[in-house]
């Protein structure tokens, strides 16, 4: 993306910023922080060169930097900010995007956020399945590992393959425990088509799981779970494979806006970490 069109793109993202930091106490002026955290990852940027970049660029400018200041501010920001600031910011940008669409297919998965320090005492130890890239430099290898630090689960919108809905917590909780508060706020925000689709792996096989689904009209494409005398009983829907859009997504924050490259500590500052990069990759893909 040129300078000029994230010029264009970001007016957007400063005005709904401008009303929601509002609501927590803060100045109109506190807008421009969350901004640029978004640009930041966008850009791939570290705070020095956020820095550099604000100083130099007319869009530092337009939105209310000073010359004056350097990568201790971001620092001292990210001490005052309440993520929730970048949770509303990204839900206001999500619904704007998805209004008037009805779901068809929604795809639910979790990603591993790694912990910066061991000492950070708010991660935890989980297990993640690793990526198909990864899995093929392994020769194929698909067994779960241990790691430390935190999951992102989303649920996605497939055909936009945009998350609908998000929860950043430690990687020690059960992939199926989130379901409820992702599921609920999916229907309480966007609307539903009847008899639309939910896919996902056989880790969310849980009769709990299908029947909330099927009250509400929608149908449920899950394995149902081996063990040691059977197989895992793979889904004969033809929409099945299409629950790969949450893992682009996932690749695309990794690999695109820095979702990998974790450099903070506590659940705090990598909540505002991750929702920088789910809003960088709104920026880039439903502008």
């Amino acid at each position: 993306m040129e300078i000029y069109e994230l010029k264009t793109k970001i007016t957007e993202f400063l005005a709904a910023s401008r009303v929601i930091v509002q609501k927590f106490g803060h100045t109109k002026k506190f807008a421009k922080h969350p901004v640029a955290f978004i640009i930041k990852q966008h850009e791939n940027f570290n705070d020095i060169k956020l820095v550099k970049f604000l100083r130099r660029d007319p869009i530092g400018k337009m939105l209310g930097y000073a010359r004056n200041f350097d990568e201790t501010t971001f620092s001292k920001i990210r001490e005052r900010m309440e993520p929730e600031i970048m949770e509303e910011l990204n839900n206001w940008i999500v619904e704007d995007r998805m209004k008037g669409r009805q779901l068809k297919l929604v795809s639910q998965d979790s990603t591993d956020v790694f912990a910066y320090s061991r000492k950070d005492d708010e991660a935890k130890w989980g297990h993640r399945t690793p990526s198909r890239k990864e899995q093929l430099m392994q020769n194929g290898g698909t067994e779960k590992e241990l790691f430390f630090g935190y999951k992102l689960h989303a649920i996605v919108d497939v055909e936009t393959e945009t998350p609908i809905a998000v929860k950043i917590i430690p990687a020690n909780t059960n992939d199926k425990k989130p379901f409820p508060y992702l599921y609920n706020f999916v229907k309480e925000h966007f609307q539903i088509q009847f008899l639309a689709k939910f896919l996902a792996d056989a880790q969310y096989h849980s009769s709990k799981i299908r029947a909330a689904l099927r009250d509400d009209n929608l149908v449920p494409v899950i394995p149902f779970s081996g063990n040691k005398w059977q197989k895992t009983e793979h889904p004969t829907d033809p929409d099945y494979g299409k629950r790969w859009a949450v893992e682009h997504v996932f690749s695309r924050l990794k690999e695109m806006f820095g979702l990998a490259k974790n450099r903070f500590v506590g659940l705090k500052k990598v909540r505002i970490h991750v929702y920088s990069c789910l809003l960088a990759n709104l920026l880039e893909y439903t502008m």
